[in-house]
C-alpha cells in the first residue's frame, strides 16, 4: 500500500512538470534592410507585456530604437508564461513596411519612415 502511494505521487508530481510549460520563442530570422537590422525582440519584450522590434544600425552596432508593435493584458489568475505571445514572423513587404505577425495570428505593419504601427487583422 505503502509502495502505491509512493508511486502515485511520484507519477502525480512528474505530470506537473508536463502541464503549462511553454516552449521556448520561435526563431525570428532578422530583417536587414537600408544599414538597419530589423530584430523581433523577446528579453525584454516578455516582462514588459509587449511584442518589439529592435532597430540596430549595421555600421556601429548600435540600438536606434526599440518599437513596441502590441501589448499583452495578463490575467493575474493564470500563470505568465502560458500567456506569452511571440513574434513569430516577419517580412518587408515594401521598402517602407515591414509585416509581424504574432502567435494569436495578429498582423501588424511597422511603417520605417515614422516607426508608426498599424494593426492590420
Amino acid at each position: 500500500m505503502k509502495k502505491s502511494i509512493i508511486l502515485l505521487s511520484i507519477f502525480i508530481f512528474s505530470l506537473s512538470f508536463l502541464y503549462a510549460k511553454r516552449t521556448p520563442p520561435p526563431e525570428v530570422p532578422s530583417i536587414i534592410h537600408n544599414g538597419y537590422e530589423y530584430i523581433a525582440n523577446y528579453s525584454n519584450g516578455i516582462f514588459k507585456g509587449t511584442g518589439q522590434i529592435i532597430i540596430k544600425s549595421i555600421k556601429d552596432s548600435k540600438i536606434k530604437k526599440t518599437v513596441s508593435i502590441y501589448s499583452i493584458w495578463y490575467n493575474p489568475f493564470l500563470e505568465k508564461d502560458v500567456q506569452w505571445i511571440f513574434i513569430k514572423e516577419t517580412e518587408l513587404i515594401d521598402n517602407d513596411t515591414i509585416r509581424i505577425y504574432n502567435e494569436n495570428d495578429e498582423i501588424f505593419d511597422l511603417e520605417l519612415i515614422n516607426y508608426k504601427v498599424k494593426k492590420i487583422t
